[in-house]
């Protein structure tokens, strides 16, 4: 059975293991390749990646373009703003 992974930084990610997807958190573009490289043999079919990660890596995921799997999809990150008091 193929599986959904979901690649970014942890608070814009950890809801969707509420929905039965693998999150993998990651701090920096680097990780976020290697990530992608790592769960793409893992028969998943679906990656989505934030957007601020899937911009560093655009190598990275134009080699799995011509590849039927895995899709990587990129979407807007949850930018949380602190305001001090």
């Amino acid at each position: 059975m193929y599986k959904i992974g979901v690649i970014g930084d942890k608070d814009s990610i950890l809801g969707f293991k509420a929905l039965g997807m693998s999150v993998f958190p990651v701090t920096s573009a680097l990780e976020a390749q290697e990530t992608i490289d790592k769960i793409a043999s893992m028969q998943y079919a679906v990656i989505y990646i934030t957007e601020q990660f899937a911009k560093d890596i655009v190598s990275t995921i134009d080699k799995y373009k011509d590849q039927r799997f895995p899709a990587i999809i990129p979407f807007p990150a949850i930018r949380v703003l602190w305001v001090s008091a």
